[in-house]
């Protein structure tokens, strides 16, 4: 009997042993994205955890560029739940989310402007560096559907300009983000 509960007690230790760190119950998250800021793009994002597995996020992006030869001014606005492996903010993650985009993006050659709308799937891993802050990579795929307008910059005002109304579907990375997050 004693060498029973012996046995149990090494096998329940040695599993506790291999267990993760947990999270400490936070709930709350702010994150700013740093391959978004070395794009000029302006972004915040915040993340609610609604059980031990599941957490909303809202992320918005604003790129604020616009000169005579290039343009990357858009602004974005992402929704999204994530299902976390082991306990929100902590390990491994699948997420899913909406994204609506207003843009106008081109070279001095061709401009294009105008919205998309779209759903996409990620994955990532969040670390936690202390018992506040976590640093979490993710990447994801999406599909959108856009509405734009293509002309071309270069024709004087005096010219017959040909514009492009265009509308179609897209498949392109709809998030590729390394955050650094605070919880609280």
């Amino acid at each position: 009997m004693n060498k029973q509960r012996i046995i149990l007690f090494l096998l329940l230790s040695a599993a506790l042993w291999g267990l993760p760190r947990r999270a400490a119950a936070q709930i709350f998250a702010v994150r700013a994205n740093a391959l978004a800021v070395c794009s000029a793009t302006l972004n915040a994002g915040a993340e609610a955890a609604l059980t031990d597995n599941w957490s909303l996020e809202l992320s918005g992006y604003w790129n604020p560029v616009k000169t005579a030869s290039l343009s990357m001014n858009f602004h974005a606005v992402q929704l999204g739940g994530r299902y976390w492996f082991y306990e929100s903010f902590v390990g491994h993650f699948l997420g899913q989310h909406l994204t609506y985009v207003g843009y106008d993006l081109g070279s001095r050659t061709k401009r294009y402007k105008g919205h998309a709308c779209g759903l996409g799937v990620s994955y990532g891993y969040a670390w936690m560096l202390s018992k506040r802050w976590n640093v979490a990579v993710e990447g994801g795929i999406g599909i959108y559907r856009t509405k734009d307008t293509q002309r071309d910059p270069t024709v004087s005002d005096w010219d017959v300009e040909y514009i492009r109304h265009a509308r179609r579907w897209v498949l392109a990375p709809s998030r590729l983000e390394v955050a650094v997050c605070y919880l609280f």
